[in-house]
């Protein structure tokens, strides 16, 4: 469920903000080009030994694609039929057995209940249609002992996410780590962070929230 831009008379008005229909009509109106994974996934997962991990809101596919080049066994998930087949036919450009390694699923994030804990659980950029907390908890069910969970968000002081998206697109700090329990949970890491991309030919500042934390073993 990557990053949005709404426009005044575009379909996503017929439906309630960041529901399962107005992302298929995201991805309609604006089909998946070549993407380059997000550079705090790289920053943040670099480094961790490969296992099994799951891509909670995958949109186009380019996370999903680096985690499994990394060696990760990756499950993939997100709510638009049109994101996840286009991220799917993708991946099966790229070296088999890497793509092997993905397997795809089309699902609504607030209600799926994943088959299995994993190693790793990543959610980038995605806007629930539930309390960003509940979303957060929902997430943390998913992750085993000894994993790691890795949010990615919009601040709440990025002003071209304000500017470019409905309400609610960005989150806050207490809202990512509020249900992170700290008899069960480390927060390694849990700050904003800006980086710079092209918007409309126009070079942006973009800041982002970033926690990653550690769940400890029983």
């Amino acid at each position: 469920m990557s990053k949005p831009h709404d426009h005044p008379g575009s379909p996503h008005a017929a439906h309630a903000a960041f529901d399962p229909q107005w992302w298929e009509d995201h991805y309609r109106e604006h089909p998946v080009k070549h993407q380059s994974p997000s550079p705090q996934l790289v920053a943040e997962v670099t480094g961790l030994p490969a296992g099994s991990a799951l891509d909670a809101g995958c949109g186009g596919g380019a996370d999903a694609l680096w985690l499994a080049r990394q060696g990760w066994q990756v499950t993939a998930v997100d709510v638009s039929p049109t994101a996840v087949s286009a991220a799917e036919g993708s991946a099966a450009h790229h070296d088999q057995e890497i793509a092997s390694r993905i397997s795809w699923v089309v699902a609504d994030l607030t209600t799926w209940q994943p088959p299995t804990r994993y190693d790793l659980v990543v959610s980038q950029y995605v806007h629930p249609t539930v309390p960003f907390t509940e979303f957060v908890a929902r997430l943390a069910e998913a992750v085993g002992p000894d994993g790691t969970l890795l949010i990615v968000g919009h601040d709440q002081a990025d002003e071209h996410s304000a500017a470019h998206a409905p309400d609610d697109a960005s989150i806050s700090l207490d809202a990512a780590t509020g249900s992170l329990s700290p008899d069960v949970w480390d927060v390694e890491v849990a700050e904003p962070r800006i980086r710079h991309t092209e918007h409309d030919s126009t070079r942006v500042v973009i800041r982002d929230l970033v926690v990653r934390a550690h769940r400890r073993s029983l």
